[in-house]
């Protein structure tokens, strides 16, 4: 169904039980009341996330990818005030920054320096017994 109607944290609150369970994740709101007896985590951990923006909630958990495609099947709106794009979306489109080259230098040769000294501190002391 396309989104095309816009849903309110207040119509939220009036869908949070088994038998009516909207959510709202990423500014698009879904009905995944034929799916709760589905979900892998079990129903409940659904219902907590209801009656507001659970965008969080849903990116904390990790979901896959084929667990992102299956939610579009249950959009009916979209929702006003909805989270931005998860952080990694953001970062991903932000530029990344380039690495300098002494940044880089220090960071192959502080390892091997460091690994040196543990040599040479281990022979000096084998050596002293």
């Amino acid at each position: 169904m396309a989104a095309s109607k816009v849903y309110k944290v207040d119509d939220l609150k009036q869908h949070t039980t088994d038998k009516s369970c909207w959510l709202a994740i990423n500014g698009k709101v879904y009905d995944v009341t034929p799916f709760l007896e589905e979900h892998p985590g079990g129903y409940d951990i659904i219902l907590t996330s209801t009656g507001k923006d659970a965008t969080q909630d849903f990116e904390e958990i990790g979901h896959s990818n084929s667990a992102k495609q299956l939610l579009e099947k249950y959009l009916i709106g979209s929702y006003e005030g909805g989270a931005p794009p998860p952080k990694a979306a953001r970062a991903a489109a932000a530029p990344a920054k380039p690495v300098s080259t002494v940044s880089r230098t220090i960071n192959v040769l502080l390892p091997v320096a460091i690994l040196a000294a543990a040599v040479a501190i281990n022979y000096y002391l084998s050596k002293r017994q």
